[in-house]
């Protein structure tokens, strides 16, 4: 009877994988996604946001070009052969976090063609078959031994936001309303310099890191020590992407094949977006729709535009970054602030836009393709180092970051700089390791 039983659970998780990864139920997710998106923005966005700024002014030509632009995608996403199932998974994210939401905004809301245009040309980048990166030769530390170190070093990195913040249980930030930007405002006025440079190599890397490794060695006090401490950050510190980053992280740990993950990742998102909509139907509360789908999907696509209007032959050659010292910047307010200023008239506001919207303020159109090949390039370099199944949720983390921060910004403020690095000497080869 345990025999049979355990062949059973195993036929069943073959089948779910199978399933998942089926191409051809990502290609009619990924068309329901595009169709029941259009319907979100006309009966949901609109009616409920048109006086923040979204508008409906759908033209043929601009439908037309859009659905060309949306059949090119698919074409490549699910017809060419594609780098890797690794990169599969992400790119597939790309185009529906970014490249459907600028094209139904082209096709409906009036914002640039640049933006679908460039966002297209990201997941050509990320899905070419003639970009190779180098392999990078490094000591890896053994594999039974990278927790510990992973240990010390979270905390190490803990200890500021203890002593800055002390032991607070906010329970009230688990509402999702206006109590999230009431203590983060406050987390900021009592924020230094290594909460700041501190907050995305912990909440990015290093306490996935460590519910990862718990799971994979059955570790239930390490897994569980990084959920807390995720937790922990979340209520002295409440941004919506760490609290979520756990179930990201925890949904893409299953599932060895890329491509169920994939599968996993469509679905899911299908599921929300529907979910939310009854959810909205039912109860007459709008904040979880809101929330996935005018903040995930719209708004950073609505936001970019009015990068693209503000900055248009107003470009800042890289004067708010580190080259500072060598050219000056011609705004008293950072970037974000200035468009929360340019488009809400609130500089205490924060806008902050994607790689596409950043190269455009920075070097107009040459920076949109300067900034998404390199982003490329360091999403096919961290496929080159091979790692675990189980660590594909960070990557997809920061994915999300470079669809919705500043390059320079996710690199040495948000733990980009940090993941590389211990993906070189901590994650590389780990999925031959551990098989």
């Amino acid at each position: 009877m345990f025999v049979t039983n355990m062949t059973r659970q195993y036929l069943n998780i073959f089948m779910l994988t199978k399933i998942l990864s089926n191409k051809h139920i990502h290609l009619g997710a990924f068309i329901f996604f595009y169709l029941f998106l259009i319907y979100e923005y006309i009966v949901f966005i609109i009616p409920f946001f048109g006086d923040k700024g979204f508008m409906m002014v759908p033209e043929i030509e601009k439908i037309i070009i859009g659905t060309l632009l949306f059949i090119l995608l698919s074409i490549k996403l699910f017809v060419l052969r594609q780098p890797s199932h690794f990169i599969y998974a992400l790119s597939l994210f790309a185009a529906m976090g970014f490249c459907i939401p600028s094209i139904i905004m082209y096709q409906f809301g009036g914002i640039t063609l640049l933006i679908p245009l460039f966002a297209i040309v990201f997941v050509l980048f990320l899905t070419s078959n003639y970009l190779n990166t180098p392999s990078i030769k490094s000591i890896n530390i053994k594999f039974k031994d990278q927790k510990y170190i992973l240990l010390i070093l979270t905390v190490l990195l803990i200890i500021p936001f203890v002593l800055t913040y002390g032991i607070s249980f906010n329970k009230s930030v688990f509402s999702f309303g206006k109590e999230i930007y009431e203590v983060r405002a406050a987390a900021k006025l009592h924020s230094n310099i290594f909460t700041s440079y501190f907050f995305g190599p912990l909440t990015k890397v290093l306490l996935p890191s460590l519910i990862i490794y718990g799971l994979l060695r059955k570790n239930k006090l390490l897994w569980i020590s990084g959920i807390v401490l995720m937790l922990y950050i979340f209520m002295i510190n409440p941004h919506k992407s760490v609290f979520l980053s756990i179930f990201v992280v925890l949904a893409f740990y299953f599932f060895k094949d890329y491509r169920a993950k994939a599968g996993t990742m469509v679905l899911g998102i299908v599921f929300l977006l529907v979910a939310t909509t009854i959810f909205t139907k039912f109860t007459g509360n709008i904040l979880p729709e809101s929330i996935f789908v005018r903040r995930m999907f719209f708004l950073p696509v609505y936001i970019s535009d009015h990068y693209f209007t503000f900055f248009n032959n107003n470009h800042i050659y890289l004067s708010h970054s580190i080259l500072n010292p060598l050219m000056e910047y011609p705004y008293s307010l950072d970037p974000a602030m200035l468009m929360g200023d340019h488009i809400y008239n609130n500089p205490l506001t924060s806008c902050n836009t994607g790689i596409i919207g950043d190269g455009y303020m920075n070097f107009g159109i040459i920076g949109c393709i300067v900034f998404t090949f390199i982003t490329a390039i360091v999403l096919r370099f961290l496929d080159a180092l091979n790692m675990h199944h189980s660590f594909f949720g960070i990557s997809f983390l920061f994915l999300v970051l470079f669809l919705n921060s500043a390059f320079f910004t996710i690199l040495l403020t948000h733990g980009g700089l940090f993941y590389i690095l211990i993906g070189i000497f901590f994650f590389k080869n780990t999925n031959s390791e551990l098989k």
